[in-house]
């Protein structure tokens, strides 16, 4: 396993998730943080992207929790991050907040050496081809921005991150 090349296995229909230490570690976690940001900074064409960030009670969620930050600030990304929390509320503080998307790190019913990230965007569900499309922008280095529409339509390239 590598930030570049990580297990497919771990990229679900719904969530990614993994062994701690074997299929999911920091690194990986910061590279999904950087393709769901450029994809998230794609679709709001321009304007600035917000994302909320929880985690649940895991021993290894506070670490990769901070990756996944660091990897949503490299694409661009404007964070809060919520602490250790039940899912539900990293989903209730997208809509609460007028954030763009969320991230939850959880293992939810995983045994204890599982460990994963839920995702949002737009108040819906990150999910099948979405999923893959984050693990084939981490396979291909590609964290540019495709502009989107709201609705996920392209809408041609997005204009570069601010500094």
């Amino acid at each position: 396993m590598s930030a570049a090349s990580p297990s497919p296995s771990i990229f679900r229909k719904y969530d990614i998730r993994g062994v701690v230490g074997v299929d999911l570690d920091e690194g990986v976690a910061e590279a999904v943080g950087r393709a769901f940001g450029a994809e998230l900074r794609g679709r709001c064409a321009g304007q600035a992207a917000k994302v909320v960030v929880g985690q649940d009670n895991r021993l290894s969620s506070p670490k990769l929790a901070a990756a996944l930050t660091r990897g949503l600030r490299a694409a661009g990304c404007a964070v809060t991050t919520l602490g250790t929390v039940p899912t539900p509320v990293a989903y209730f503080a997208e809509f609460e907040m007028g954030a763009d998307g969320a991230m939850q790190v959880t293992g939810s019913h995983n045994p204890p050496e599982y460990n994963g990230i839920k995702m949002t965007m737009g108040g819906r569900a990150l999910h099948g081809d979405a999923v893959q499309a984050l693990l084939r922008r981490i396979r291909e280095d590609d964290y540019e921005p495709a502009r989107r529409d709201r609705s996920g339509s392209d809408a041609g390239p997005a204009a570069p991150a601010p500094r």
